[in-house]
């Protein structure tokens, strides 16, 4: 009897996305492709990117941000932007797959708690996500990032805004470009609304699904300072990080 209950189960259960075994735990996933996932480690305590074959230990920086710190105090992304979650990411974006969507939120809020419960990480007073300019809204459907900053707010119980920032120029893809374009590229794309900037607040969190250069966030996070004109400690929180090709990874 038992074994024609689990049969029925497994009948209904959706099969891992990945491997297409049937999962025994949430988000479509199977055990062992979980594992193989290639999470994020040993990377710089600011920006995440990894420096040399042996990565970076502990809070140590990468030689970019030693001498030219961001304006942001440090970078959580709970993966390397490889297969597959490079392919997971696109099937969200692009093809409206809202378990892939799921299942990436997921995991990069699995990743925040532990950092938070172990102390590596403050917990922020607010999230925002990303904004997308409305004629790229309109294209593509949905802001992914939203919809991951809205999974994380629900899941860690923190306060998100979408109205405070908004993107205000159109840009076309910026793949292909180098990081000095991609900055140069972002002067004056964001802006913030006065009515929702909250002095009482003086932590943040900026949600994005994938971190290249930081070129984005870096623009964000200024346009966020100057508009508190006063402390204000940002954190970028991303599903995955852009890797130099000439580094070695190993997870």
């Amino acid at each position: 009897m038992w074994s024609i209950i689990n049969q029925i189960k497994l009948a209904f259960q959706p099969p891992c996305m990945l491997c297409g075994s049937h999962p025994h735990q949430q988000d479509n996933l199977c055990a062992q492709c979980l594992i193989d996932l290639p999470w994020s480690k040993q990377g710089c305590s600011l920006c995440a990117e990894h420096a040399g074959i042996m990565g970076l230990d502990g809070d140590q920086m990468c030689t970019t941000c030693l001498q030219q710190p961001p304006p942001y105090t440090r970078t959580v992304c709970a993966f390397n932007y490889l297969v597959p979650i490079s392919g997971l990411v696109n099937q969200f974006k692009h093809q409206h797959n809202l378990a892939a969507g799921r299942l990436l939120t997921s995991c990069l809020s699995q990743t925040l708690f532990t950092k938070i419960t172990q102390g590596q990480i403050i917990m922020p007073q607010l999230v925002i996500p990303v904004p997308l300019h409305k004629q790229r809204l309109r294209q593509r459907g949905f802001n992914q990032a939203q919809v991951i900053a809205m999974g994380i707010s629900h899941s860690l119980d923190l306060k998100i805004n979408t109205r405070l920032c908004h993107r205000a120029v159109y840009h076309s893809p910026q793949q292909g470009q180098s990081r000095q374009q991609r900055i140069a590229q972002m002067e004056g794309v964001f802006n913030i609304a006065p009515a929702e900037v909250d002095q009482r607040i003086n932590s943040i969190a900026i949600i994005d699904d994938v971190m290249t250069t930081g070129a984005t966030v870096q623009a964000l996070s200024k346009k966020l300072i100057t508009a508190w004109g006063g402390p204000l400690d940002i954190q970028i929180w991303c599903v995955a990080r852009a890797q130099p090709p000439n580094v070695l990874l190993d997870w």
